[in-house]
């Protein structure tokens, strides 16, 4: 079996999406999958919570200033769950730049918000679950319990809200549980779809399936 190819070495086949927005980096559908998946052997999934609400500084374009209460992230080379406090999220960056990034809207929340925190984008690869399954059925900004309750029979037992709220009162044990169960949920979601080459979406009128190519 031929070695992969080094880092050096390694081009990354770019969808003609990439050119038609005005982000720094190429993500999700900009990729093929496989060349993302091919160039990295190991992978984070991360979500984070934040200490404020997006009405609180000012809108969705300043999300930058939200700051973060908690971050959590499997990985794939561990196989370990690993939490980050706010003074450790230079540590979550340094992974991020080791592994290939995973997540459901990273690319329009999280990754802007671990910028804010020193992470340098042009060094990330990530694969967005939610701009990958908006590519494929043209959906916008499908929830990630729409696919968790279809693909999994399970969803989040929360949402960002409670996550600020429990951060005003000092519940912190309760903020890292709820972001470990989404990292995994997302993970769950993952792997379901790269080992059956499908995950599943809710609707009313029954559930649709969407094929993946998440390997």
């Amino acid at each position: 079996m031929a070695a992969p190819p080094s880092s050096e070495k390694f081009r990354t086949r770019i969808n003609a999406s990439y050119f038609k927005h005005i982000f720094p980096i190429p993500f999700s559908e900009d990729i093929l999958p496989s060349s993302l998946f091919l160039k990295h052997h190991h992978y984070l999934v991360v979500d984070l919570e934040t200490q404020n609400l997006v009405q609180d500084v000012g809108g969705w374009g300043h999300i930058d200033k939200l700051k973060i209460s908690v971050a959590c992230a499997f990985d794939s080379k561990t196989q370990k769950m690993l939490t980050f406090r706010e003074n450790e999220i230079g540590a979550l960056n340094d992974l991020c730049e080791e592994r290939l990034v995973v997540g459901y809207n990273i690319r329009g929340f999280d990754l802007i918000i671990l910028q804010a925190y020193g992470l340098d984008l042009s060094k990330v690869d990530a694969f967005d679950l939610m701009y990958d399954l908006q590519a494929l059925t043209r959906q916008k900004f499908l929830k990630l319990e729409v696919v968790a309750q279809a693909t999994l029979g399970t969803g989040k037992s929360a949402d960002g809200l409670m996550a600020v709220e429990w951060w005003k009162k000092g519940e912190i044990d309760k903020i890292i549980q709820y972001c470990q169960q989404d990292v995994e949920v997302t993970k769950d979601i993952f792997e379901y779809g790269r080992k059956n080459g499908h995950v599943k979406l809710k609707r009313v009128d029954g559930d649709v399936e969407v094929k993946v190519n998440w390997n």
